[in-house]
Formats: C-alpha cells, structure tokens, sequence
C-alpha cells in the first residue's frame, strides 16, 4: 500500500505520514533481490556468466508492462495484468518463430505493440482527465 501511495504522489504520501525513505529502500532491495535471482537463473539457463547474454529485453519488460496496463507516467499496475502481457508477447514471439520471420521483424512487430499499446494508454488518460 506504502509503494502504491508512494508511486501515486511522493509528497502526499509523505504528508500522510508514509516513511518514504524506508519504503523506497525496501522497494530497491527487494528489486536488487530479484534481479540477483533473474541472472542466476539466466546463467544457469546459458551455462554461463556472459554479460552480453540479455541485451534488448529491455524492449521486451517495457512492452509487457505497459501491455499489461501499467502507465509510463506512473501510479498504479497490476501484476496479474503485467503477467498477462508477458504471456501474451510470449505468445506472439512464439508464433513468430514458428512462422519463421526474421528476428529483425520481430523486433518491428514488437515495436508496433508497445506503440499500440502506448497509443492506448494516452487515450484512457485522456478520457478519464475528460470524465
């Protein structure tokens, strides 16, 4: 609940009494913790500890997470709907592989879907400063 006020508005959060400087620590050790977790498992995964092994997965979080209905300007996002939208790319990349298209389309398809879904999250920004 700390994180979500946090996240909502750092300075009311405060003045509702939230211990933000401990709150942010936590957030950030936990976040370091699984990330240490992620890479173990990728080394395990490469059989390697090679620093190159993950690079452009930052395309791939970000669309997840804003497919998944988190906002880029902040606030609130699930995690079951951030869950959802890495299943969804899974799918997708899947059945790309499976039809064999390059990997330089991919990265263009998975262009176009963080644009959608950016696009789409403009558009429910502005209908709820509307209503």
């Amino acid at each position: 609940r700390n994180t979500l006020a946090i996240g909502g508005n750092e300075e009311a959060a405060r003045l509702a009494g939230v211990p933000v400087v401990r709150t942010k620590i936590i957030i950030f050790v936990l976040s370091g913790l699984v990330s240490a977790i992620a890479g173990i498992i990728l080394a395990s995964r490469m059989t390697s500890g090679q620093p190159m092994t993950s690079i452009g997965y930052e395309l791939i979080v970000i669309s997840a997470c804003v497919l998944g209905g988190v906002s880029l300007k902040g606030g609130i996002g699930k995690i079951s709907y951030v869950v959802a939208g890495i299943l969804i790319l899974g799918t997708v990349e899947n059945a790309m592989n499976l039809l064999n298209i390059s990997p330089f389309a991919q990265y263009v398809v998975r262009g176009l879907i963080l644009l959608a879904a950016v696009i789409f999250d403009r558009y429910k920004q502005k209908a709820k400063r509307i209503v």
